[in-house]
């Protein structure tokens, strides 16, 4: 069942779009100018220059193919990688593919349609509310596509429940000074997470440069490519993708991407549970800023660490039961010893 919604999602969902945009632009050919505008033609603009419809149409259809067939080697070359990571990246992969096409092939069918009937290029005259449709509608479709894309790649394959820790989770015994975690041993608690709301801001951030430059080329030229920014620009989010918590016997460490904090256990009166509604997450985001130490980098259940001066700092968490233990437990018996 899983391999027939893989097969839906990267295989039949872009060969469908591809289909049915290209049958589309076969039927509409004899009702086509054989021109289309290139510069102008907007409103109240004259047409400057133009582009045969046929190298406009090889172009978007084009880079749908590339977008569909780069997917696919990257949808088989995320083989290797363990099975979450694995499914993760291929959905990701079966979105961005869904996406890209399903937004060119609405452009090329919308650019198309305002030229239906048209004796000449310099017939097709598109308004300004049909030219704002041409960036909505095809940015509306990748939703929906990747969406319908998401759906079909479904939830995560469920781990070996004999597997000997959760994913990103570890805990460990080092070898240390006695006292700490029984003769000789040291505690070590640590969690690595991947934070998807980032990693969907990259993605799509680097999927709007290539539709921007697919609508803004055709209608204005060479300044069209500057729509390429958003994805020179995503590049800058990939090392905010994840974070990493760690507990020892002499600290709590936080890392996310360049931002770095350490919090010693002498400063670290209690730990426990606590909950930060998306609301309240919201809201202290956009007045103290992503960067404040006590913010943490998700909603939902949190690390509440209660420090010794009175203040309270909340940590983004996956297992928080065993961190509140590791927390507790660990200056527990640095105070014994």
């Amino acid at each position: 069942m899983r391999r027939a919604r893989w097969i839906a999602g990267i295989g039949l969902l872009p060969g469908v779009l591809l289909g049915g945009a290209t049958a589309t632009t076969l039927a509409w050919r004899e009702r086509l100018p054989d021109r289309l505008p290139n510069q102008g033609g907007v409103g109240d603009r004259p047409v400057l220059t133009t582009i045969p419809v046929d190298t406009l149409a090889a172009i978007l259809i084009g880079v749908a193919v590339v977008a569909w067939v780069a997917g696919l080697v990257a949808f088989v070359a995320a083989g290797w990688l363990p099975r979450t990571p694995r499914h993760w990246l291929r959905a990701g992969i079966q979105v961005a593919v869904a996406a890209v096409t399903g937004a060119v092939l609405t452009i090329l069918l919308m650019v198309l349609n305002a030229a239906l009937d048209a004796a000449t290029a310099a017939d097709v005259h598109i308004s300004w509310a049909y030219f704002a449709a041409t960036m909505a509608v095809p940015a509306a479709v990748a939703v929906v596509s990747g969406l319908v894309a998401l759906l079909l790649a479904g939830r995560a394959p469920t781990r070996n429940p004999d597997a000997e820790a959760p994913t990103g989770v570890v805990a460990a015994a080092e070898t240390a000074a006695p006292g700490l975690a029984g003769d000789g041993e040291r505690l070590l608690w640590w969690e690595s997470r991947s934070l998807r709301p980032v990693v969907w801001a990259a993605a799509s951030l680097a999927i709007t440069g290539p539709l921007l430059a697919a609508l803004l080329v055709p209608l204005a030229g060479m300044p069209g490519w500057a729509g390429l920014a958003p994805t020179v620009t995503a590049p800058i989010l990939l090392p905010f993708t994840r974070y990493r918590l760690a507990i020892d016997a002499r600290e709590v460490r936080l890392s996310f991407g360049l931002y770095r904090w350490r919090l010693p256990l002498t400063a670290i009166a209690s730990a426990e549970e606590a909950r930060l509604d998306a609301t309240t997450w919201i809201a202290r985001g956009m007045l103290r800023g992503a960067t404040d130490p006590t913010l943490p980098l998700l909603p939902g259940r949190v690390l509440a660490l209660r420090l010794t001066d009175g203040t309270r700092r909340l940590v983004t968490c996956r297992d928080v039961p065993t961190a509140v233990e590791a927390v507790n437990t660990l200056r527990a018996r640095a105070a014994s010893g």
